[in-house]
């Protein structure tokens, strides 16, 4: 289940990444493995083709792996990082469905930012943390707490 911070109740100890392609590019790459192919197909409609190389969906040529979107690198950063919270704020609307639908990972935002597909999420504020299960839950406490 994702865990949503407000940025009032980030832990001291967490680091909050909010340049995802650069620290993407310099660490989470190295990490990947099979799981990230489906996930790349998902969100890129692109193709792994080795562990630092993807078939583009345009035109079948054979790209770096640094040539994925910034929300496709957002989520693979938060399923390869669960030490680490990152900021979803250049998620796409299919890269948004793919972080509401991880088992686990960090995220935070300075302005609501909901998958209308959400699921069950924890939200961490200054109370402590508790579930929330629908969009509008959600959206609503997020305006409340940042």
């Amino acid at each position: 289940m994702i865990t949503v911070y407000s940025l009032k109740s980030v832990p001291e100890d967490m680091e909050i990444v909010t340049l995802n392609d650069v620290f993407f590019n310099r660490f989470t790459s190295e990490k990947l493995d099979n799981k990230a192919d489906e996930m790349i197909s998902k969100i890129d409609n692109a193709e792994m083709v080795s562990k630092f190389m993807i078939k583009s969906r345009f035109d079948g040529s054979v790209l770096n792996i640094d040539k994925l979107s910034t929300g496709c690198k957002t989520v693979l950063n938060i399923m390869y990082n669960p030490e680490k919270i990152f900021d979803i704020r250049e998620c796409g609307e299919n890269a948004l469905d793919a972080v509401y639908s991880l088992d686990s990972g960090n995220i935070c935002c300075p302005y609501p930012l909901v998958s209308f597909d959400v699921r069950k999420v924890k939200v961490n504020d200054k109370n402590g943390v508790k579930e929330m299960g629908s969009y509008d839950e959600l959206k609503e406490w997020w305006m409340n707490e940042n």
